[in-house]
């Protein structure tokens, strides 16, 4: 049984950075399948989404398979040369060897030349909480979560996570708005490109109102227009293929309209003035 955390808001006298933009980086087409062909278009969609954020003076947070890690490692020195944040992203399966993410976090810091913040973690199973100590012990800083943490009642991002006085993590769950009294999640994948743009600059700007950042999270295949098709059903084809030549476009309307940052600097965990 894992020690509970206590869980807390964060409170900062330091002024709203901005939002959240969050890009899993992987080499797997919608549903989980893997081919070749999507393998080889990691590297042209990383170079034409980095050149498109910086056209609008933004900063991105990047998070990176493992495998990718080995495969392409050149990805990890480009988005780090470019200001962008860079982590890891890992599914519960891959804690089941807790050595492998601390050696995972060494390879990427060894790569980057600095210390590795965050992670992304793509897990909606009961073992949340209990990875989420797994990272805090890791030395993470703060982890991207595609569950909720605690009550929908405050939304104010960070949440803190303390297990030990020095034993402490920061989590950012799933961003969510309450239209017409029901709680919408606006920010996972497939969200931005699925949703109006009416409706994600209304969360945002709410998010924008109460000074907490908003989070916007997508893979990078998200943003591929020409991603190879798969024969779906007609849900699952609106799903994984929907509104995929809308997703540049809607990204471009909100590099415009609100400002973007990286985690560290959210938290607080650099100095600004050097970025």
């Amino acid at each position: 049984m894992v020690q509970s955390a206590d869980l807390q808001h964060k409170t900062t006298t330091r002024a709203f950075a901005g939002h959240i933009l969050a890009i899993e980086i992987n080499d797997f087409l919608p549903n989980g399948f893997s081919s070749s062909k999507s393998r080889s278009r990691v590297i042209p969609n990383i170079l034409h989404l980095i050149d498109h954020i910086d056209k609008y003076r933004a900063e991105a947070n990047f998070y990176i398979t493992p495998d990718l890690m080995k495969d392409f490692p050149e990805i990890i020195s480009l988005v780090s040369s470019r200001g962008h944040e860079i982590g890891l992203c890992c599914d519960y399966r891959c804690f089941k060897c807790p050595a492998d993410i601390s050696a995972y976090k060494k390879e990427l810091e060894n790569f980057t030349k600095q210390q590795a913040f965050g992670f992304m973690l793509k897990s909606q199973s009961q073992y949340g909480r209990e990875i989420l100590k797994s990272l805090a012990g890791s030395d993470f800083q703060y982890c991207l979560t595609d569950f909720n943490i605690a009550s929908r009642d405050n939304i104010i991002l960070p949440i803190e996570m303390k297990y030990s006085e020095n034993m402490r993590i920061s989590a950012f769950p799933p961003s969510y708005y309450k239209f017409l009294g029901i709680d919408i999640e606006f920010g996972q994948p497939s969200k931005m490109r699925l949703y109006p743009y009416w409706f994600l600059r209304k969360c945002i700007r709410h998010f924008t109102y109460i000074d907490t950042p908003a989070i916007i999270n997508f893979p990078l295949w998200e943003f591929d227009p020409h991603l190879p098709r798969q024969v779906l059903s007609p849900i699952q084809g609106l799903r994984s293929y929907g509104n995929l030549s809308l997703a540049e476009y809607k990204l471009t309307r909100l590099l415009l309209e609100f400002d973007f940052a990286r985690i560290p600097k959210i938290m607080g965990l650099e100095d600004t003035d050097n970025n």
